[in-house]
């Protein structure tokens, strides 16, 4: 999609304004995907983080192998967990990208 926006998490803290840029996209009408990787995939187990899955329109994902390193075992509802192909796609179909 031309106007998407997409949101890179390699490091665990910014949740406040990683909500904000994602509430505030949606507010605009831009759809949004959020790739995690690396230290990021914290927020997969993060209470305030799981509040942005109940923000409708959104796609999550999250890498598996940054799961696995950093000793994240079980999966969340509502982030699909691949590979770094994920983060690729995002990259692709993207007009911006943010990185956090």
């Amino acid at each position: 999609m031309a106007d998407m926006l997409g949101i890179m998490v390699t490091k665990y803290e910014n949740l406040d304004h990683i909500a904000g840029v994602v509430k505030a996209a949606k507010a605009a009408g831009h759809p949004v995907t959020l790739f995690m990787t690396d230290e990021g995939v914290r927020f997969t187990r993060d209470p305030k983080f799981q509040e942005l899955l109940k923000v409708s329109g959104i796609e999550f994902s999250c890498c598996d192998h940054s799961c696995e390193r950093v000793g994240i075992h079980e999966k969340t509802e509502g982030i699909s967990y691949g590979s770094q192909y994920n983060n690729a796609g995002m990259l692709h179909d993207s007009a911006r990208i943010l990185v956090f």
